[in-house]
């Protein structure tokens, strides 16, 4: 039976079947519109965690699941369309292969924080890997290795823009989050080939200062903590 409790995971499985869609899509040749079905993932994403603390209805088993989907259209597939990007070359099958070994390693070992993400958050691999594709401009591989260090390492990046404790519901850019990938799930690409220009360089940005707000927060407390 359907109630507002059971909403959040209904939306979480939802964005779980579209985001095997896209990988199924990608084993038939249909990669741009996997990447569509990836920006649908992405607003699908974001909503389940809107509705869950809207509705007061978060949970282990929804977080669990949430975190497991997310792999789909954050790592798997960006990683299978980046192997197509760079002909399958050695580097870039051994950053996928740790890629792929990180996210699911960090499910079991690393406690998720409503204030910074614990290394460099894996949907920026996916914004850098989709945002080439669409650009046209590939990344060489020794350059998405690097990017594997401060994943693998734990630093602090922010996951927003305001200091630790305020509510992600709050103001409109939740609505941003949504609506953006939402738009980009149905927009004709070849016409905002500049718009993932400008994406890969915020990517490539958060990359090198994405770390600095929790360090401030932390200065600010006078505490390792944050």
């Amino acid at each position: 039976m359907l109630t507002k409790k059971s909403l959040p995971n209904l939306v979480t499985l939802t964005m779980g079947v579209v985001a095997s869609i896209a990988i199924l899509l990608i084993g038939l040749g249909q990669d741009l519109l996997a990447i569509r079905l990836v920006f649908l993932a992405l607003s699908l994403d974001v909503l389940d965690g809107y509705l869950a603390r809207k509705l007061n209805a978060t949970s282990d088993k929804g977080a669990l699941l949430d975190r497991l989907f997310d792999r789909l259209y954050q790592v798997i597939v960006p990683v299978i369309i980046y192997l197509k990007l760079t002909s399958g070359s050695i580097l870039s099958i051994i950053y996928g292969a740790v890629l792929i070994t990180v996210s699911y390693w960090r499910i079991a070992e690393v406690k998720p924080s409503s204030a910074w993400f614990t290394g460099l958050p894996l949907n920026i691999h996916t914004l850098v890997i989709i945002s080439s594709y669409l650009s046209k401009l590939v990344i060489p591989p020794a350059v998405m290795l690097l990017l594997l260090v401060p994943t693998l390492l734990p630093i602090k990046y922010a996951k927003r823009l305001g200091e630790p404790g305020q509510s992600t519901n709050k103001g409109t850019f939740w609505q941003i989050r949504l609506v953006v990938p939402l738009i980009l799930a149905f927009m004709p690409y070849d016409e905002i080939t500049w718009f993932f220009y400008l994406l890969l360089s915020l990517a490539f940005a958060y990359v090198l200062v994405g770390w600095i707000p929790p360090w401030m927060w932390a200065r600010r407390k006078g505490t390792n903590q944050y």
